[in-house]
């Protein structure tokens, strides 16, 4: 009987733990965050599996997200090892990458029992493959440099939609 009490006592504290938010505590300073979504599109297609980077113009905090099935990636912010949802509010350069990726025509286990030079060559026939795949974002997109894409996020947060019919720049 003592047992059983001692259990739920336990049982009691970590339940409390959790509601009361025991988990990982936010670095000092971690900045306030406001709810960001990115939409990406072709037309009225959603282009599913991008990776989303904001590029902040100071701080060291890392804003990513990559975007589902219909297209839309939420937003998160990271410091740390700290994650929580939403972007800082501020201006930023965006880019978005998607890279083809041919189906492999060996197995993982065929993959793992070549040899160096075997290995070299299926990887340097597997990269041929990559680029003559059209790809979903354009190549300009992919550039720290010359991205063309920016959003502000607000205090109220938001989205933006990032349309590859409209904006062009596939090759």
């Amino acid at each position: 009987m003592r047992k059983l009490s001692c259990f739920f006592a336990l049982a009691t504290a970590a339940i409390c733990c959790v509601a009361v938010g025991c988990g990982p505590k936010a670095p000092a300073d971690m900045p306030e965050t406001h709810p960001f979504k990115v939409k990406v599109v072709n037309g009225s297609e959603p282009i599913a599996d991008v990776d989303v980077f904001f590029i902040a113009t100071s701080g060291n905090v890392t804003i990513n997200g990559k975007t589902d099935k219909n297209g839309v990636a939420e937003i998160s912010s990271t410091l740390q090892s700290y994650t929580q949802k939403g972007a800082p509010a501020g201006e930023y350069k965006i880019t978005c990458t998607k890279d083809p990726k041919p189906e492999h025509w060996k197995t993982d286990e065929e993959r793992g029992q070549m040899s160096m030079e075997e290995s070299n060559a299926y990887h340097a026939e597997y990269e041929a493959k990559r680029a003559e795949m059209p790809r979903e974002i354009p190549k300009i997109w992919q550039d720290f440099d010359k991205t063309p894409l920016s959003a502000t996020v607000s205090a109220g947060g938001g989205e933006v939609v990032f349309d590859v019919a409209e904006l062009g720049g596939l090759e």
